[in-house]
């Protein structure tokens, strides 16, 4: 927002009060003057040479909380009744994000122009994605943006509180994981090459994982530049094929059978699927519109490109779940229950509910992850900590017998 310097006088003592402040327009800064009791002398749009705001903004992110919070806040100021445009302003002045706060000030200047809510939206594509601007737009069509709004937050607050659990959930193996690396690492570089020497200045022959732990220790020791730039190469070249279409493809098909984690992934994906594509077709939209959007905001390029094969089906004549049948990415209970909303006219209720369903799938599977990934974990520990005892305590074993002798 531009900075505007001003002089005014307070209507109660008469005394001069100067200062600078950021608004949207020359407008709202002498509204916001009179609400405090000073009449405008004059205003001037200033340039500061550095302004740190600005810079912050810059840097700064809308996180999904931001456009939780953005999206509930407007459903509740929309159904109490009060002005859009107040709504925006208010909204705006209570954000503390900068970045969000200026895209709302953006959207609202567009509104105030004549410009749709969505169309106004659809201009921060970073910020507000397809399934989030097709959704305001069918419900300033319809008429029901306050319960567009109330469905858009519910739906970003359950995807939110899904993404926290996976998250939770993997925390703890990654700690442990990232523990035994690093203390690989200490033992590598400083506690095996005193063993070494010690070993050395008998002259005898090394049991093979003592040797190969000496490898390992003198090779980290020499050429710890080499292991830092090949990790480093191996995820640059990683990144820059998932970036690809075909790296991209694979990638997500291979987290859809990975151990563990894939029966996970799938449920997360049908969840979204389902909760999607109810929420939009309850809203309105065509079904070859909302296959379009679903397919778009489902984040596997996997199932995305099965639902346009469905997409095509569909606009043949083929019904939706005669469709799904024919794509083993759909578990049953998802096409029989679509079948079912297709013949009682029920869709989106039958859709809600397998998003339900999946939803208590995917909070039971998380809480059973770890209990998953434990052995996995304990054989990972047992079988290092194996090697490294059998490393340092053979040759001891071996110089207690030849003390012996």
């Amino acid at each position: 927002m531009p900075l505007y310097s001003y002089k005014a006088r307070d209507s109660r003592t008469g005394s001069l009060v100067t200062g600078s402040v950021e608004e949207a327009t020359v407008e709202t800064l002498e509204s916001s003057l009179d609400s405090k009791g000073l009449i405008p002398i004059s205003i001037s749009e200033t340039s500061p040479v550095f302004n740190f705001e600005k810079f912050n903004t810059f840097f700064q992110k809308v996180t999904v909380e931001d456009k939780i919070i953005f999206t509930r806040q407007m459903a509740t100021l929309f159904s109490a009744g009060i002005p859009f445009i107040r709504s925006l302003d208010t909204l705006a002045n209570q954000t503390v994000n900068p970045k969000m706060k200026e895209v709302i000030y953006k959207v609202k200047e567009d509104v105030e122009s004549g410009m749709s809510f969505a169309n106004s939206l659809g201009k921060h594509p970073k910020v507000f994605d397809d399934l989030y601007i097709n959704m305001i737009a069918a419900g300033e069509e319809g008429g029901i943006l306050d319960d567009i709004l109330d469905r858009l937050a519910m739906m970003a607050e359950k995807e939110e509180e899904i993404r926290s659990k996976v998250k939770s959930s993997t925390l703890y193996p990654k700690i442990v994981v990232g523990a035994i690396f690093c203390a690989a690492l200490v033992m590598l570089y400083f506690v095996v090459p005193r063993f070494a020497k010690l070993y050395a200045s008998f002259n005898a022959q090394l049991p093979l994982p003592t040797r190969m732990l000496i490898a390992m220790s003198g090779f980290v020791q020499s050429y710890w530049y080499v292991i830092l730039a090949a990790i480093g190469a191996i995820y640059a070249t990683f990144k820059s094929y998932i970036a690809t279409d075909q790296g991209h493809y694979k990638w997500d098909g291979f987290m859809l059978h990975v151990p563990v984690f894939g029966i996970l992934n799938t449920k997360v994906a049908m969840s979204r699927f389902s909760r999607t594509f109810g929420t939009l077709f309850k809203s309105g939209l065509p079904i070859l519109q909302t296959i379009d959007i679903v397919s778009n905001a489902i984040g596997n390029v996997v199932i995305a490109e099965v639902l346009m094969g469905i997409k095509a089906d569909v606009q043949a004549g083929t019904g939706l779940a005669e469709s799904m049948r024919e794509h083993p990415v759909f578990p049953p209970i998802v096409v029989q229950m679509v079948e079912i909303g297709e013949e009682s006219g029920s869709l989106d209720t039958m859709l809600n509910k397998i998003s339900e369903y999946f939803d208590q799938e995917v909070d039971y599977g998380i809480k059973n992850l770890i209990t998953a990934l434990e052995p996995i974990l304990l054989v990972f520990i047992f079988g290092m900590v194996l090697f490294l005892a059998l490393a340092v305590f053979l040759p001891m074993w071996d110089i207690v017998k030849f003390a012996r002798h």
